[in-house]
Parts: C-alpha cells; sequence; structure tokens
C-alpha cells in the first residue's frame, strides 16, 4: 500500500497542529467563520479533522461523497469562499513544511470534491 501525505508528514500529531492552524486562520475571517455559526466548537474541530485527513489522502472510511455534499447543502458556500478555504490551508501547509509538489497534490484533491461543497452561486 502507497505511503500517504498523512502518513508521510506524520499522521495525527501533524494533522492536530495543522487542525489548528487552519482553524484559527479560517475564525479570522468574518465572511468564514458565518459558515460555523450555529456548530458547537467540538463539530467544527471534528469537520476540520475530516477536512485535513482528506486532505493528505486518508481514506475516507465513513463520508461518501452524498453525505459530504449532504452536510454543504444547507450551508450555501461560494465559490469563492471555497477557494479562500483552500487558499487558508495553502497557507497552513507551507508554514509547516509541505513541499510544494505535496502541496500541488493536496489542492488537487480538494478541488476535486468543489462540486460537493459549493451550493452558492453555482450554474444550473
Amino acid at each position: 500500500m502507497a505511503e500517504t501525505l498523512f502518513d508521510k508528514y506524520g499522521g495525527v500529531p501533524t494533522v492536530t497542529e495543522l487542525v489548528r492552524d487552519f482553524h484559527e486562520r479560517l475564525m479570522r475571517r468574518p465572511h468564514i467563520r458565518r459558515y460555523f455559526a450555529d456548530m458547537p466548537t467540538e463539530k467544527i474541530i471534528s469537520h476540520h479533522i475530516e477536512y485535513v485527513t482528506f486532505a493528505l489522502g486518508k481514506p475516507r472510511t465513513h463520508v461518501s461523497m452524498k453525505q459530504l455534499h449532504d452536510q454543504h447543502m444547507t450551508a450555501g458556500v461560494t465559490k469563492a469562499s471555497h477557494n479562500l478555504m483552500i487558499d487558508l490551508f495553502v497557507d497552513s501547509l507551507q508554514d509547516n513544511g509541505f513541499t510544494d509538489e505535496d502541496i500541488e497534490t493536496i489542492v488537487a484533491r480538494l478541488q476535486s470534491v468543489t462540486g460537493e461543497i459549493v451550493t452558492k452561486g453555482i450554474e444550473k
């Protein structure tokens, strides 16, 4: 089995650091923070753990693409907000020593699910 970026960069300790960093960056942005306004902090952190572990290639064992879509359907996430979240995550990755090549892989993975997350302002 091929090593994932999750494994390459140290697993749970790295995810913990990335989630802290990413969460702080997101919560400093009022137009991003609003997506999480009605969520308990534990649920927000759990959501960010899912996001980060997915981004690092750890197989999703309990969330399908349909569930991912359903989780975001009522949030009204815009493409601009999603892109900003990716940019903020890239900043976290760079500050935590990820290579440019690995960051490109991670961004491609995140962009592959844009259609499941962006639910507002999409063309029909």
